[in-house]
């Protein structure tokens, strides 16, 4: 899907006969007050949250009514994580606010009987190892220099066309060097439908995986 318009990767995330998929920025206050609207319009038989399987059990103790926000939950994968060569990983942390997505659907899911499972790997997995090397390796510098609103955008060699996210960029207003989500979730929230804002959402998703 990475090689498809914008058009299409919506449609096709959004596709009646494929799971109903609602993108999420962990602290995304917009969405987060979309979340009941657009889970009570699914009638979801059971909710999926990209949460490692190790917190499974732990996910109606999040939803409990006594339990208030903010709140955290945190493991840590059996062994210490060393792995071989100690190419595992330590333990993770995952702090929720009352404006988290994945709160809110927890929360829905509770009030209305629906059981929650975790989708992601478990924290054993040496693929985490993995993916935190790569999300290191392409951190900016702290002395990077913000984004300016003309000529090439900051990782593009002159001449090359931009990407799609520099392109979306493009046709919004708002500072230069604004998160993609504020301007195309956040900042379109006030009088927008919950469905809407699914939208917009799986649609930066998509355009920030495509350039990943």
């Amino acid at each position: 899907m990475s090689h498809a318009s914008p058009e299409a990767a919506v449609a096709a995330l959004t596709d009646p006969a494929a799971p109903y998929l609602i993108g999420v920025r962990h602290h995304a206050p917009s969405l987060a007050a979309a979340v009941p609207a657009l889970l009570a319009a699914a009638e979801p038989d059971v909710l999926l949250v990209e949460l490692p399987a190790e917190l499974e059990e732990w996910l109606p103790w999040l939803a409990h009514e006594e339990t208030r926000a903010p709140v955290a939950l945190a493991a840590a994968p059996a062994g210490g994580g060393g792995g071989p060569a100690g190419r595992g990983v330590g333990p993770a942390f995952y702090p929720f606010a009352d404006f988290s997505p994945e709160l809110a659907a927890v929360r829905w899911a509770a009030r209305h009987g629906v059981p929650v499972l975790t989708c992601d790997l478990p924290l054993a997995d040496r693929a985490w190892a993995g993916e935190r090397h790569t999300d290191a390796a392409s951190e900016p510098s702290a002395d990077a220099s913000p984004g300016v609103a003309t000529g090439t955008p900051p990782g593009v060699a002159t001449g090359t066309p931009p990407g799609i996210t520099a392109a979306l960029r493009s046709r919004l207003t708002g500072r230069p060097d604004d998160d993609l989500w504020d301007r195309l979730v956040e900042t379109a929230a006030p009088g927008s439908s919950p469905e809407a804002l699914r939208r917009a959402a799986l649609l930066t998703g998509w355009a920030l995986r495509a350039e990943a």
